[in-house]
């Protein structure tokens, strides 16, 4: 084998250990953390079963969506999301809804507690676009109690994106989701009234 052959071969080797590098794989952070409650009857603020979380189908896929064009998605060529994204921002909201409301008050299926409440989630847009991510979600409570009334809505946020690497879109993601948190249970603490959420 001659010296060019050789160098010829070893640069097709790393051009296809190149093309067949896996993805790195992307796990949505936890929301930014909320202030500590000021109240010391926080452990008795309502109780809240989350239940369905659904995203648009297009961004509930392993690929990252990192922004689009018209209605053409772009999406990251080196990086995948490790979960899909409906299971993902259940699991953050849980935790930032239970950092708001109180440890241990939003409840798990099989938790044996009757909820105050439960929740459903459906997200009309969780989208990176130029510069900002949009979350648009609706949300309803429904009451576990006869006697307390059943609410939902809709909560509309836009929250800054650093750019357009799949790092900078989970960040974003995870702060929207934080913020939206925030507005469930602020709601929650109204229809079900226990304790203060966090701020």
């Amino acid at each position: 084998m001659t010296v060019r052959t050789a160098i010829m071969t070893l640069g097709l080797l790393a051009l296809a250990a190149c093309a067949s590098a896996p993805p790195a794989l992307i796990a949505l952070p936890a929301a930014p953390s909320a202030a500590p409650s000021a109240s010391s009857d926080a452990a008795a603020g309502p109780t809240i079963l989350l239940r369905r979380v659904s995203v648009p189908g297009h961004l509930d896929g392993f690929p990252v969506v990192t922004g689009r064009r018209g209605e053409t998605l772009i999406v990251s060529a080196d990086a995948e999301w490790a979960e899909r994204l409906t299971d993902a921002a259940a699991r953050v909201l849980r935790d930032a809804l239970s950092q708001r409301l109180g440890p241990g008050r939003v409840l798990i299926e099989g938790d044996g507690r009757i909820p105050d409440a439960d929740l459903t989630i459906e997200f009309v847009a969780l989208d990176p676009l130029d510069g900002h991510l949009v979350l648009d979600a609706r949300w309803s409570f429904v009451a576990a109690a006869g006697e307390r009334s059943n609410h939902s809505g809709r909560t509309t946020l836009d929250v800054p994106l650093a750019s357009a690497q799949a790092s900078a879109v989970a960040a974003s993601t995870a702060q929207a989701l934080g913020e939206l948190a925030a507005t469930l249970a602020r709601e929650a603490a109204t229809l079900y009234p226990r304790a203060k959420p966090s701020p």
